[in-house]
């Protein structure tokens, strides 16, 4: 469950440094030092998930990509929301619990997929989720 929650956190990074990106009422959020800005909304998510790994069986394989495809779309998803609530607090918070509920009914899932797995297999999942995590939070500090 590390790798959903590790993901799920950098699906709120996303949401929430969107909105200190566009909230101009609150200086106080916005990064200081212009090259430490934080610009989600240039997060590309298809660069952070590159390099999936092969998994033990066909079964999980296929699993596991439907997950991360079905995580992929939710992110760009949750950045064109972000770019159109145009810094609106009330509809970034809004946006985060959208994509919570949505994300929610994966938790069972992957867990049944984590049962099948065997342990290099549970330990791919957890370095890949973990990759996608950094690299979407380090591309949004970068950009």
């Amino acid at each position: 469950m590390k790798t959903v929650n590790k993901i799920f956190l950098s699906l709120a990074t996303v949401v929430a440094l969107s909105a200190c990106n566009n909230d101009k009422t609150a200086p106080e959020k916005a990064p200081k030092n212009p090259n430490t800005e934080l610009e989600a909304n240039k997060v590309d998510v298809d660069q952070a998930m590159k390099g999936m790994p092969t998994f033990s069986s066909p079964e999980i394989q296929k699993e596991a990509q439907e997950w991360f495809t079905y995580f992929k779309e939710g992110m760009k998803e949750a950045q064109q929301k972000a770019k159109l609530a145009n810094g609106d607090q009330a509809k970034m918070k809004q946006i985060g619990k959208e994509m919570a509920e949505k994300f929610a009914p994966w938790k069972e899932k992957i867990a049944a997929l984590k049962i099948k797995m065997n342990a290099e297999d549970k330990v791919k999942f957890e370095q890949y989720g973990t990759k996608i995590a950094q690299d979407i939070v380090a591309q949004a500090r970068r950009n």
